[in-house]
């Protein structure tokens, strides 16, 4: 997809996708050098890799951490 689908499929203004891409925090292709483009599937994993936990995670996580390190005391 092109960079206004693409900022539209995330919600995004497009010049701040091209604030993105300029500091390469988003995956894109830029087959001739000129134009770029954008898959789905990128731009989904993406998505899905700037998750913020929930606070029944951060707790559990947590919990975790005192328990396995009281063991190595």
């Amino acid at each position: 997809m092109t960079t206004t689908e693409a900022a539209r499929y995330l919600g995004l203004k497009p010049s701040y996708l091209y604030k993105m891409m300029m500091r390469r925090a988003i995956p894109y292709y830029k087959p001739g050098g000129k134009l770029c483009f954008f898959a789905k599937e990128d731009l989904d994993a993406w998505l899905k890799r700037v998750r913020v936990k929930s606070q029944v995670e951060i707790d559990s996580e947590a919990s975790h951490y005192l328990v396995t390190h009281e063991k190595n005391k």
